[in-house]
C-alpha cells in the first residue's frame, strides 16, 4: 500500500465521486459502522517495511507517535495504520 493507493479507496469508501454541491451521500457500510458506534476507524495492519514507506509518505513523525500506529482523520472517516504484530 502506498499514499495514492489508500487515499483512492478513501475517497472511493467517502464517495467523493458522488458529491454534488457540497453535500454527498454516506456509504451505507459507514452508517453500519456508525449506528454500533461512532468511534469507528477503517484499520490495516502493515508489515514493518510497508508501514515505515508510508508514514515517509505521510511525512508522520514515528518518533513523535506511538511509533507502531498512525492515527489520522481524511475527509470524514477515521483511519488507523498499525504494524502488523510479530507472531
Amino acid at each position: 500500500m502506498n499514499k495514492a493507493e489508500l487515499f483512492e479507496f478513501l475517497d472511493s469508501w467517502n464517495q467523493e465521486d458522488k458529491a454534488k454541491d457540497g453535500y454527498k451521500p454516506i456509504n451505507s457500510y459507514q452508517l453500519h459502522a456508525y449506528f454500533i458506534g461512532i468511534g469507528f476507524y477503517l484499520k490495516w495492519y502493515l508489515s514493518k517495511n510497508d508501514f515505515i514507506a508510508i508514514a515517509k509518505e505521510l511525512d508522520y513523525d514515528l518518533e513523535a507517535g506511538q511509533g507502531d500506529k498512525i492515527l489520522f482523520t481524511y475527509g470524514d472517516q477515521n483511519v488507523e495504520l498499525e504494524l502488523q504484530p510479530q507472531e
